[in-house]
């Protein structure tokens, strides 16, 4: 939503720049974070319940680039929300929407691979 309003804040919230130690998948693109990789971790009071949210560099820098505000885990949704708003209209919104899409694809694949490599090593 472009509409900041439409969120509840925390109560508390605390944000931190991380890097990996082992693998974790972004909550917006669903992409991998690879250990040594930085990433964004934020950490808030929502409504009386505690929630953490991990966000890679890439999606990070999109959402507090292109947008004022955004839902943790809707960045994608957000987007495209704020795109059909003319004064968002314009190819670096398209652009963040693809690489997010191609992230989340790249994820899968590789899940799937390892998946099955594993699966593999186990029928031997």
């Amino acid at each position: 939503m472009c509409d900041c309003d439409a969120y509840d804040r925390p109560a508390v919230f605390e944000e931190v720049t991380r890097r990996a130690r082992k693998r974790h998948r972004c909550g917006e693109c669903q992409g991998l974070i690879e250990p040594g990789a930085s990433y964004h971790e934020s950490r808030g009071l929502w409504d009386g319940q505690w929630s953490t949210h991990k966000t890679c560099g890439s999606c990070f820098v999109v959402a507090h680039t292109l947008l004022d505000c955004y839902a943790f885990g809707y960045l994608a949704e957000d987007l495209d929300e704020c795109w059909l708003d003319l004064r968002h209209r314009n190819s670096p919104t398209r652009i963040a929407v693809a690489g997010m899409k191609r992230r989340r694809r790249a994820a899968e694949r590789t899940l799937r691979r390892e998946a099955a490599h594993e699966a593999d090593q186990d029928r031997r």
